[in-house]
């Protein structure tokens, strides 16, 4: 349940009221203007599940790519995650640039997005199949000051708008900022956006597997003990030619593309079993 809130009302809340939040595990939808003066008084409100809807003075952009809108998004995914069932998922995790759309180098215009041929109709195969599908992507032009942060989310942004009108709907998207070096525990192929959407989302990462163009896709996977693939488009041919000079474990699978790569883990790969399994 998502409720619009305001200062005024939250704290007119009586003591049934905010039993019912927290036993219907409600999010809530507050004014930007109104945010700072509920992180300084949040009145007993679980800060993590209200979003910031922003208004004139703090939108920079269309509303679906404003920061704050992160931050309901997360919110509801972790609602829907707990409403699905008991059961785990298992989660498809999906590098962007080269592997969902084409590769331009650093993209930062939202008006470059351009889907890669056969990827949404190869998205709905996987979803209907119940895979949970995540968004997977470095974003280092932020960190080394190509662009502000608030591109990437404009770009992420028209992904989702993009593949929306054509069917697909992604569980989620994570994004580590950070330049190569800075020691962050996001940036792939370090597991830690995996490990932060398996938890959101209740995902069993040792079922799952995590697909792009780039050695350390499938590296990535592995490292959260998940199974990896690389994918020839974008970089992908060129990182093809030299796996195994790195020291990061060889993908499970090369493919063509995205959609070669979801028809095997449908037809064969997921029936492969946990990947831990095999490595005791």
């Amino acid at each position: 349940m998502v409720l619009p809130l305001s200062l005024e009302r939250v704290t007119r809340w009586s003591a049934l009221d905010r039993f019912a939040w927290g036993s219907l595990h409600s999010h809530g939808v507050l004014d930007g203007a109104e945010g700072e003066a509920l992180r300084a008084a949040p009145h007993g409100i679980d800060l993590e599940r209200v979003g910031l809807w922003p208004t004139a003075e703090f939108e920079s952009g269309g509303e679906a790519s404003h920061p704050d809108v992160e931050i309901l998004e997360r919110a509801c995914e972790r609602a829907i995650a707990r409403h699905r069932g008991r059961g785990e998922r298992v989660g498809l995790f999906l590098d962007r640039d080269g592997t969902l759309v084409r590769e331009v180098g650093y993209l930062s215009d939202p008006g470059d997005l351009e889907l890669l041929p056969g990827v949404d109709v190869a998205l709905r195969r996987a979803a209907d199949a119940g895979l949970a599908l995540v968004v997977i992507s470095n974003q280092a032009g932020v960190g080394r000051g190509l662009f502000p942060l608030e591109r990437v989310y404009e770009a992420m942004a028209r992904l989702r708008e993009l593949l929306r009108e054509r069917g697909v709907e992604l569980d989620a998207i994570h994004f580590c900022p950070h330049r190569p070096g800075e020691g962050c525990v996001c940036r792939k192929p370090a597991p830690g956006l995996l490990e932060r959407a398996a938890q959101d989302l209740q995902l069993r990462l040792s079922a799952s597997v995590m697909v792009g163009d780039k050695r350390l896709d499938p590296a990535t996977g592995h490292a959260a003990g998940a199974r990896g693939v690389l994918v020839r488009t974008g970089y992908g041919r060129e990182e093809e030619q030299v796996l195994g000079s790195d020291g990061f474990e060889s993908p499970d699978r090369v493919f063509d593309d995205l959609p070669a790569a979801i028809t095997w883990w449908l037809d064969e790969g997921r029936a492969l079993g946990p990947r831990s399994a095999e490595r005791r």
